[in-house]
């Protein structure tokens, strides 16, 4: 184990890092191609450059179009059946009718990105010799998305994805990334990247914020010769603060102050909890409670999507639901006075993303499609918008 001397010295090398605020600039991502060490390649590098000069601002009929997409599908959502274990309760979600979403009976005409993986279909490198706040996507002949809290493993450093992301076919895409693993940049380690699990839904709702709040101080997307990757930044001081609070809560420490370690040590005590949710079909959604209480809602185009990611989902509450275990028998949250969220729960907070909805931020991802950023009254959230249909939402409960 290296001594925290050594820890502190890496990490106040790291190239990139943003510690305070939400503007710290990311070296070299502005300037001319970089010489590759490892990662991508020169050519790479100034195709992603080109792309984030050459993105344009939505259309009011588009902006309009994806409002309407995204209200269609939030509307008209009903629980499928109701799941409890221990306190966790999983609601999987289906539409009342189509709602925008892809046609049940055909295969999604995109690859999620651990079947990506899997396949060989996409590779995520450092970007030249690596920076923190960001990572390249190199996918093959088939479009891949990765969905915000998707995490990868390996580089330099393993990274939570800040947001959902549709990427084409043959092309490298920059994507925003936050470190979870304080403790690691090794220079020498191999560039490439393998697809970790999915991040809990706590962690998922503070990067959201983090994101959302650098959109609205940002004012406007992608602005012409700006790299739009800035644009969907989070906070990575408050995220290495909040796995150190973690590890207190857990009693365990990682060498790296790595989160995935820490999800590794509760897998004993997750696996049986995470067993008792089965996947029903047709669903395309989940919501999610611990605690008592609603904490978010996570909606998909297509079945097929929901029961590819259900594992990896049920996973992500499950982690939830411990933390907030934890976080109880410490003191920092209040007890537990019901197991169940009450009936009005998944309405309220729908209808409180319907009513975000005209004063949401609408603007292109960096890849392909909008990224819509919505905030009210105890709401916060996001969508990924690609030809007309929403691909990917989350919601997440604000406490007042």
């Amino acid at each position: 184990m290296a001594s925290p001397r050594a820890a502190n010295q890496r990490r106040r090398s790291y190239p990139g890092v943003i510690t305070r605020g939400l503007f710290a600039p990311s070296p070299g991502l502005n300037g001319p191609p970089r010489a590759s060490q490892g990662g991508t390649t020169t050519a790479d590098d100034a195709a992603m450059d080109e792309d984030s000069r050459t993105r344009s601002l939505p259309t009011p009929a588009q902006v309009q179009a994806a409002r309407d997409a995204l209200r269609t599908a939030l509307t008209g959502l009903h629980p499928r059946v109701t799941l409890e274990r221990d306190g966790l309760v999983l609601i999987p979600l289906q539409p009342a009718g189509a709602a925008g979403r892809l046609a049940p009976d055909a295969p999604p005409p995109y690859l999620i990105f651990e079947q990506a993986v899997a396949g060989g279909a996409v590779e995520v490198r450092e970007i030249g010799s690596g920076t923190v706040p960001s990572v390249a996507a190199t996918t093959k002949d088939r479009p891949v998305v990765i969905f915000a809290g998707d995490t990868i493993t390996g580089g330099k450093q393993n990274r939570v994805i800040n947001i959902s992301v549709w990427l084409s076919a043959g092309k490298v895409t920059q994507l925003p990334v936050t470190c979870l693993e304080h403790g690691r940049w090794d220079p020498g380690h191999a560039a490439r990247f393998g697809a970790g699990r999915k991040a809990d839904y706590a962690l998922r709702s503070m990067v959201n914020f983090q994101v959302s709040e650098q959109r609205r101080r940002v004012h406007e997307f992608a602005a012409p010769g700006a790299p739009a990757v800035h644009a969907f930044a989070a906070d990575q001081g408050a995220v290495w603060a909040e796995i150190g609070r973690r590890e207190v809560r857990a009693g365990r420490r990682s060498g790296t102050a790595a989160l995935h370690e820490l999800w590794q040590a509760e897998a004993q005590a997750a696996r049986p909890l995470a067993s008792a949710f089965p996947c029903p079909d047709g669903a395309t959604g989940l919501a999610v409670a611990v605690g008592g209480r609603l904490v978010a809602v996570e909606l998909f185009d297509h079945p097929a999507t929901l029961a590819a990611s259900w594992p990896r989902l049920v996973e992500a509450a499950v982690s939830a639901h411990l933390d907030h275990r934890r976080a109880v028998a410490a003191g920092s949250a209040p007890a537990t006075t019901h197991r169940y969220p009450d009936p009005g729960a998944l309405g309220r907070m729908v209808g409180r993303a319907v009513a975000a909805l005209d004063g949401a931020l609408y603007g292109p991802s960096v890849g392909e499609g909008l990224d819509l950023r919505l905030s009210g009254p105890r709401i916060a959230g996001s969508a990924l918008v690609h030809d007309g249909h929403v691909v990917h939402a989350e919601l997440f409960r604000v406490m007042a």
